[in-house]
């Protein structure tokens, strides 16, 4: 490999652990040590030390090495894996963009491992991706195939917290169109036909700010995963937690937290610890006088990464260098 790549690429290049074939299960998977760099005749770690190193493991006919690549684009950016099925490629990104599940789903098989990390995927579900590190998984956020709107475009579904924090939201992403549907005491059951609508219509972005009206949160938790059904071609989905005194938030969140994993373009935007009491009014809900703008110092940082990573920047800005030393 030429060694003008190796200042470029930060990155990690994955190929194939057999999957159901060889009769591996996920748990066992994540266990396994990663396969013998020098049998598969690649460059040892102290050849090309971490973090401008590019790492290939044996192709053993299972995913070959063009189809599974990870890289890095700078120390300070989120990993990047991306995926080619039927000739189709997609990009997930990790770290912050990662969201944390308490296990693999039973359908999810292995499809590749390398520096520590256990790749998984679902049979039949692209938009899938989940990452083993350690004794943690996640599932990792797929980025759009298609192009961000020019100008980026958001819609917010919410509650009377998102309805006081427009102004602010508006003003924090500059140069977006962003469309708010918030009604003062809704529920989730209220939010299916405003969903349905933009799921229609596509804009880059779906917040939804929901739940802390949802007095039953089984309930709640039907409507979400009917809500995020119907947005599952949205680029992106931001679902965020809810936080007050109510005996039904801890609830709500925990079916946030246990739902939002199961579709590939979702993040958490977790208010619940984001919002400290001392910023909100009495009632433990709403932000107090001066404080307005807490969900848009939330939102809004969330949106511009990804925003960055969609469109070709700091993540993902070595992508086509990354290809071209994986022989993509």
């Amino acid at each position: 490999m030429p060694r003008r790549w190796i200042p470029l690429i930060a990155s990690l290049i994955f190929a194939a652990a057999c999957t159901r074939a060889a009769g591996v299960t996920p748990k066992e998977a994540a266990a396994q040590s990663p396969p013998d760099r020098a049998a598969a005749g690649c460059p040892t770690g102290d050849q090309l030390p971490p973090p401008a190193s590019l790492v290939r493991f044996r192709d053993d006919g299972c995913v070959p090495p063009t189809d599974l690549v990870g890289f890095r684009c700078a120390p300070d950016a989120p990993p990047v894996i991306e995926r080619t099925v039927d000739g189709i490629t997609d990009r997930f990104v990790g770290g912050r963009f990662a969201v944390p599940v308490d296990a693999l789903p039973a359908e999810a098989v292995p499809i590749g491992e390398g520096a520590d990390m256990q790749v998984y995927a679902v049979p039949g579900d692209p938009f899938l991706l989940y990452v083993g590190e350690g004794e943690s998984v996640a599932r990792w956020l797929r980025l759009p195939r298609r192009a961000v709107g020019n100008p980026p475009t958001a819609y917010v579904i919410g509650d009377s917290i998102a309805d006081g924090a427009e102004p602010f939201i508006v003003d924090a992403l500059p140069g977006w169109n962003v469309g708010f549907d918030a009604v003062i005491g809704r529920g989730t059951d209220s939010a299916i036909a405003t969903a349905t609508a933009q799921g229609i219509a596509r804009p880059d972005v779906v917040v939804l700010e929901l739940g802390t009206n949802d007095a039953d949160p089984a309930a709640f938790r039907e409507n979400v995963v009917t809500i995020l059904g119907l947005l599952r071609r949205v680029p992106l989905v931001v679902l965020q937690t809810a936080h007050g005194p109510l005996t039904n938030i801890p609830g709500v969140d925990t079916h946030i937290r246990g739902t939002a994993p199961r579709y590939g373009n979702t993040l958490i935007a977790d208010w619940d610890a984001f919002v400290d009491d001392a910023e909100l009014s009495s009632d433990g809900v709403h932000p107090a006088s001066g404080h307005e703008d807490l969900m848009a110092r939330l939102i809004a940082p969330m949106l511009l990464r990804w925003l960055d990573a969609a469109t070709g920047g700091q993540a993902t800005a070595c992508a086509a260098r990354a290809e071209l030393a994986a022989g993509a």
